[in-house]
């Protein structure tokens, strides 16, 4: 949708100048139709190859359950995040991961996946959207790493311990439980793409909040 907001706007505002009724409103609405049609289709496409890819990739897959009605409400975000069709992305990556013999685990959403530090567990008590760098306030830890890289790091640790039926996470770094493993059970790195500052030589484990959804 944003890369054919410019057209969809211009074909809305070509409806809005024809006489209700008449045939040349009949085409314009048609035109702006067919606009969305086309931008449904090339979404559809992009999540429907992302969603195969993955599921083929990966034997397990870990989701995380969002309130989006709520992200909806900031409305410097709201076009982009409707536009992602997170809804369909994990449908589509429940039956075909099925299909391939996979499985996907989802989060509640109120597993603080963001807030966690995914080095040592701590966990932050607020978190705005507009920082997009992750800063652990533990003086032992220090870590610093992207917002959603350190998310997806809480969340595949998080399914490590589902899978094993464990109450713990699984330390990620050198010196924890998981150092014998360079893959988690997803098939990703244990390894986030972080830099640690200030850290001691074991680092902790995160501790996951909630259960499967």
């Amino acid at each position: 949708m944003r890369d054919a907001r410019r057209q969809v706007a211009h074909l809305q505002r070509a409806v809005s100048r024809t006489e209700k009724g008449s045939a040349n409103r009949g085409k314009a609405i048609g035109r702006l139709g067919r606009a969305h049609a086309r931008v449904g289709a090339v979404r559809g496409n992009a999540l429907h190859t992302f969603t195969a890819r993955l599921a083929r990739a990966h034997a397990v897959i870990v989701v995380e359950d969002l309130a989006t009605t709520n992200l909806l409400k900031n409305h410097h975000l709201a076009a982009a995040i409707a536009d992602q069709g997170w809804g369909e992305l994990a449908r589509q990556l429940a039956y075909k991961s099925a299909r391939h013999g996979g499985k996907v685990i989802v989060a509640d959403r109120w597993f603080a996946s963001s807030k966690t530090c995914s080095g040592c567990g701590w966990v932050r008590p607020k978190l705005s959207l507009s920082e997009r760098t992750y800063v652990c306030g533990s003086p032992a830890c220090g870590l610093r790493a992207d917002r959603d890289v350190n998310a997806a790091a809480n969340l595949a640790a998080w399914g490590e311990a589902q899978l094993a039926g464990s109450a713990q996470v699984g330390d990620r770094h050198p010196g924890g439980p998981s150092e014998g493993s360079g893959l988690h059970a997803c098939g990703g790195s244990n390894e986030p793409a972080v830099t640690l500052t200030g850290a001691s030589g074991e680092a902790g484990t995160s501790r996951p909040r909630t259960r499967v959804a």
